[in-house]
């Protein structure tokens, strides 16, 4: 009988938690394989000088600044729909695009030349970030409202976690087993497609079993946003607020340079270290299943400790891991830095989630109105910025450094070596500051937690 109850009340967890969880990772595909494969499967594959695909990606990024507030205006100004419902028909809408988009940048010909593969990639680029824009603070701003509390919202992360981590995982062996050490072409177009296949199923999945509530909207005032000047003084006033600027510059510092992490780490570890395919993949696999087993603890950790101090206790591991890579010449250590990378990346990434939904409850709180589209807008924003900032820094870094793939230097190990741990450092010690200084500690949290609650579901804790 009790086994009956544990069982049907796991069930019950996965259904609700799982449902909102899985369009998380489902649409990440073209993200993963942008931030994680593009750079070097163009330089490495079709031949591409590193430093004119950082280029692009700054025009794709700059595009992807200005739109997230404005697409986050036009999401909040939408009504609900009793027919089509709000966030999640603009995530099926959007989700096809998506697939198309990623499937044109991976199948570029070496043949084509580099200035045509360029302007491919950059039109493939503009249309990928506009469709994710709306599908990426559909989704977010869905999830806060449908998980309201920092409980519910840091055990859905920790089940988000789980299916990203599985379906990275499959996606990341492209990069690799694939792109490190001997390269066989025909192999890595084959991982396009057994990805794009097993994206576009777990889209479908994701989103038949996604059901916008009318109940979720009924005790929620959404910004109107009714003209640009408004726009930019709700805008200015975010920005300008002492809480919201601090946790800025948290995110474009320490977590845009710790979410960076795997494109240095494929070029390290193939041609710093001198790695084959497998070692590569091994190295890559050991850190991820340690922080799978972990995950449940870090979610403890959170909810005894509050976001805000777990975050502070991690920068022990992030500098660590970082501090160790510049040190090391072999794999062992080299798995051992990327094992703590990987935990304090997740760390970063679930507790930031819980935070990211508190300031939108306070801001609520203190105003009146939701503003989740335009918030998520300028979190994206900024974190976009700082992430185009690491991805030019890395590849102009390649550049300066002399990096050829098929003649490594000494010279250009170095350039890998300062890429992948010194400059994530100084990034590092610059975050640390406005995160201790910032005012939303265990105490706030919870009266936030309890006041989303109570406006979504009139519960009173």
């Amino acid at each position: 009988m009790e086994k009956a109850k544990k069982e049907s009340k796991f069930r019950k967890f996965m259904e609700t938690r799982g449902a909102l969880a899985l369009p998380g990772p489902a649409g990440n595909l073209g993200s993963i394989l942008i931030h994680n494969v593009l750079l070097k499967y163009y330089t490495d594959v079709l031949g591409v000088e590193a430093k004119y695909i950082g280029w692009i990606l700054i025009i794709y990024n700059i595009w992807n600044a200005i739109n997230d507030p404005w697409f986050g205006v036009l999401i909040d100004k939408r009504k609900y729909d009793p027919k089509k419902g709000k966030y999640v028909y603009l995530m099926r809408v959007t989700a096809p695009v998506l697939i198309i988009a990623v499937a044109g940048m991976m199948f570029a010909q070496p043949s084509w030349g580099e200035i045509p593969i360029l302007i491919a990639l950059l039109l493939e680029l503009v249309i990928f970030d506009t469709a994710f824009t709306v599908y990426n603070i559909s989704y977010n701003s869905f999830f806060l409202i449908a998980a309201p509390s920092t409980e519910e919202r840091v055990q859905t992360e920790v089940v988000r976690t789980y299916i990203g981590n599985v379906f990275g995982f499959l996606v990341t062996l492209i990069p690799t087993f694939l792109l490190v050490g001997q390269i066989n072409r025909n192999l890595i177009y084959v991982a396009f497609v057994i990805s794009l296949v097993a994206s576009s199923f777990m889209l479908y999945l994701a989103l038949t079993k996604l059901k916008d509530n009318e109940a979720y909207y009924e005790n929620v005032i959404f910004e109107e946003h009714s003209d640009r000047k408004t726009i930019m003084r709700e805008t200015w006033k975010i920005m300008t607020n002492k809480t919201f600027l601090l946790w800025f510059l948290f995110l474009i510092t320490t977590r845009a340079t710790v979410g960076y992490y795997f494109t240095p780490f494929t070029y390290y570890i193939d041609k710093v270290i001198g790695t084959d395919g497998l070692g590569a993949t091994l190295a890559d696999v050991v850190p991820g299943v340690l922080m799978l087993l972990a995950l449940p603890f870090i979610s403890s950790i959170i909810n005894k400790k509050g976001s805000k101090t777990t975050l502070l206790l991690n920068y022990i591991p992030t500098i660590l891991g970082f501090a160790i890579l510049w040190f090391t010449t072999n794999i062992v250590m080299t798995t051992i830095a990327y094992v703590l990378i990987v935990l304090s990346y997740n760390v970063n990434q679930t507790a930031c989630v819980s935070i990211g939904g508190a300031l939108i409850d306070e801001d609520e709180m203190i105003t009146g109105v939701r503003k989740t589209g335009l918030i998520n807008g300028i979190f994206a924003f900024f974190t976009t910025i700082l992430t185009s900032s690491q991805e030019f820094v890395f590849t102009n870094i390649l550049s300066a450094f002399n990096y050829d793939a098929n003649a490594v230097t000494e010279y250009a190990k170095l350039g890998i070596r300062i890429g992948t741990a010194l400059v994530p450092i100084g990034f590092c010690i610059l975050g640390f500051i406005p995160l201790l200084l910032f005012p939303i500690g265990k105490k706030r949290e919870k009266e936030l937690s309890d006041f989303s609650k109570n406006a979504r579901r009139g519960e009173n804790a």
